[in-house]
């Protein structure tokens, strides 16, 4: 044993220093891409457009959904969420539907304000199931609930809205009573 790491260890002294050289290049790399991704993440913070691409990392992912939220470009995030979501990252996905639903309720409470209620109903409706899903990621993101609430309230206190579409049917209650006045309506 001891004849043998005699005769490897000249070999060892060539091979390591080559192994030490490839790691301190890995990781390297690796530091230069997360300071790459740190500096696009500050300039779409600060408000700079940045293009990212579907194969970036989950906090630039998050960090552009954020950007195009805040700009009111629904079109650009659903491709980033669904990145995410493929990338596994439940939380980071429940903050981008989250973004993404609060753009799209946004967006339906300036056609209410103009008093164009036709475009408002599908967009509660997209916003309602955006918040579903970033809830179903995060039960606890107690804003989506809190929007959730408000985005339903929504479509209760317009019934103008189209009620045939949405991501819900619900069945209209059965008349059983009649509404005479002193007919009592419970049980015998």
């Amino acid at each position: 044993m001891a004849s043998t790491l005699r005769r490897a260890r000249p070999h060892l002294l060539l091979v390591l220093p080559v192994l030490l050289g490839l790691a301190a290049v890995g990781f390297g790399a690796a530091a230069w891409r997360v300071e790459r991704d740190n500096a696009a993440i500050a300039a779409l913070q600060a408000g700079r457009d940045v293009a990212v691409g579907p194969d970036a990392s989950a906090p630039l992912l998050l960090a552009r959904v954020q950007h195009l939220a805040r700009r009111g470009l629904p079109e650009g995030i659903e491709p980033l969420v669904d990145a995410l979501a493929r990338a596994g990252d439940t939380d980071r996905v429940a903050r981008a539907r989250y973004a993404l639903a609060n753009t799209r309720l946004r967006q339906a409470f300036s056609h209410l304000e103009r008093g164009d209620l036709d475009p408002a109903g599908p967009l509660i409706t997209l916003a309602r199931q955006d918040y579903r899903r970033a809830l179903q990621n995060a039960p606890d993101l107690w804003d989506a609930k809190f929007n959730l609430d408000v985005a339903s309230r929504l479509l209760r206190d317009f019934p103008e809205f189209d009620r045939k579409t949405g991501d819900e049917l619900k069945a209209e209650p059965k008349q059983i009573w009649t509404e005479v006045p002193g007919l009592p309506r419970g049980a015998p």
